[in-house]
């Protein structure tokens, strides 16, 4: 069986949506747990440590994951086993080699640049923190591989278990009420420790074979392409870093307090939640590798209707989301939260309102990325010089608010410009009548929320339980409406043809029995 069949992706998908369906209920549930029992003050240094991961990946990069993410398809696509196999061990060694480098001189030069984000109190923490940063790229990239080989039980099936280790523990700590900010990330590292093995001894098993084909060593031309796209996906990583919310953060340190970190690190971690939560997102290691290896002469015809599938999608649960944040921001800090940063509740549906062009973001990446356009992704970076002098001159006037508008805007227009040099392939077939069939639908439903909260006098839970109704009622019709197109429905008949699709045609999302005579999410062989 090619390993790229629609059998596989099929079999990817399910187990991707078993193991992501557990593991983001217990993110969710830890990080519950985690607001509610930290101090503000613990859970602001948790977040600022934390924000130190984009950075380490960003200036020890080299470039080495993208390539990673982008090549290794292509080789099992061709049989070439030992060349995937190298790939991952030069991965793996140089970026563990530079993570080393990189942190260690943040430890030698801590007492200087520390105190600029109040956390020169913090040198023995972020020792300590330094352990799960290695664990977490280690894994990463054995992560990457294993969705290659199109084994998501594992690669995904590893992150549930941390996500169900980091819960209980959470859970422990807060119950005892001793969840300090030390316990919290000792609890990261070990899970980050038990997530590495597993992925560790998953892919030996899987690359045995690899191990005992003939070295590949690649010729001149390759080792150019190789290097030639790393290098500037390099660059494109420090672009990818001060358009992130985690720069925004040390932003809002340098000008606020750790307190106001904790505040927007709350609101855009809920965000970020809900983007892992987006079909895009969350079945891209499905997708990307399927994406790459799709045949040249076969892309003018299929990258339009994946595109689109893609957005649809996503548009799918963010409509949803975005409207329930509009109606009940304030409600679900309250009841969910313990009321936890309830007085900047507005951040929720703004952040979630920049965060709608995350829907097309992606889906315009992998295009970028097949085409190996990673110039076109290096310059959509300039926006990031927008984004600097946003934050140095919004943060002061209007606090975390400034943050979100700053870093939302930024993210825009680089969005924009990647979308605008592949346009010709990330099209959105049928979107004008998508977009306005969605707008009414949920413009009505936002309506009916305001007016439930002014004629009913109840409860904030009870008004969450009512909205969540309205708004499952809403997507059922959503489902059916033109927002899906009948391309997308084609395309998902022809994955998902087992006895998953009995389902999806009760909720509306595929019509009649699907024609199985085509290959996975395409109309020719993969």
């Amino acid at each position: 069986m090619a390993l790229y069949s629609r059998d596989n992706a099929r079999r990817s998908l399910i187990d991707t949506v078993a193991y992501r369906a557990i593991s983001q209920v217990a993110t969710a549930l830890g990080y519950v747990v985690l607001v509610r029992g930290m101090t503000e003050q613990d859970f602001g240094v948790f977040n600022l440590l934390y924000a130190f991961i984009p950075f380490v990946s960003t200036f020890a990069s080299l470039g080495l994951d993208q390539t990673l993410r982008r090549y290794q398809p292509e080789y099992l696509r061709s049989g070439n086993t030992a060349a995937a196999a190298w790939l991952v061990r030069l991965v793996a060694s140089a970026r563990f080699g530079t993570n080393v480098i990189l942190l260690s001189l943040m430890l030698l030069g801590w007492n200087y640049f520390a105190p600029f984000f109040k956390l020169a109190p913090y040198k023995a923490e972020f020792a300590v923190f330094c352990v799960l940063v290695l664990l977490y790229f280690q894994a990463s990239i054995l992560q990457l591989s294993l969705a290659s080989h199109m084994l998501h039980r594992y690669s995904v099936g590893s992150m549930a278990a941390l996500a169900v280790v980091k819960l209980v523990a959470y859970s422990l700590f807060a119950w005892k009420g001793s969840l300090t900010l030390e316990r919290a990330i000792l609890t990261d590292t070990i899970a980050y420790a038990l997530a590495y093995v597993l992925l560790q001894l998953a892919y030996r098993r899987k690359s045995a074979a690899a191990r005992s084909s003939p070295k590949f060593r690649p010729d001149s031309a390759e080792r150019k392409r190789l290097l030639r796209y790393g290098l500037l996906n390099n660059f494109n990583d420090v672009g990818t870093l001060m358009l992130s919310p985690s720069a925004d953060t040390f932003f809002v340190a340098a000008f606020l307090n750790p307190l106001s970190v904790g505040v927007y690190a709350f609101y855009t971690r809920l965000h970020e939640m809900l983007f892992n939560l987006l079909p895009g997102h969350l079945f891209d290691n499905v997708v990307q590798p399927m994406f790459f290896a799709m045949p040249p002469n076969e892309a003018d015809h299929r990258a339009p209707r994946y595109f689109s599938l893609l957005v649809d999608m996503n548009l799918a649960l963010w409509w949803p989301a975005l409207t329930y944040a509009a109606g009940y921001h304030q409600e679900v800090v309250q009841v969910v939260f313990g009321g936890k940063f309830i007085e900047y509740s507005w951040l929720l549906p703004l952040v979630l309102l920049f965060g709608a062009q995350n829907v097309a973001s992606s889906p315009a990446t992998f295009v970028a990325q097949y085409e190996e356009r990673a110039g076109i992704i290096l310059l959509s970076k300039i926006s990031a010089v927008f984004n600097v002098v946003a934050l140095l001159v919004l943060v002061p006037l209007a606090g975390v608010y400034g943050a979100a508008i700053a870093s939302g805007s930024s993210q825009l227009l680089k969005n924009l410009f990647i979308w605008w040099h592949v346009r010709h392939r990330a099209r959105w077939l049928h979107g004008g009548l998508a977009f306005a069939s969605a707008l009414i639908l949920w413009g009505g439903v936002l309506a009916a929320f305001y007016a439930l909260k002014a004629w009913l006098h109840a409860p904030p839970l009870v008004h969450l339980v009512l909205g969540a109704v309205i708004c499952g009622a809403a997507i059922l019709v959503h489902l059916r409406s033109p927002a899906i197109s009948a391309s997308d429905r084609a395309l998902l008949g022809r994955l998902l043809s087992g006895k998953e699709s009995r389902l999806l045609r009760v909720i509306g999302l595929l019509g009649s029995a699907p024609d199985k005579s085509s290959h996975a999410l395409g109309d020719s062989g993969s």
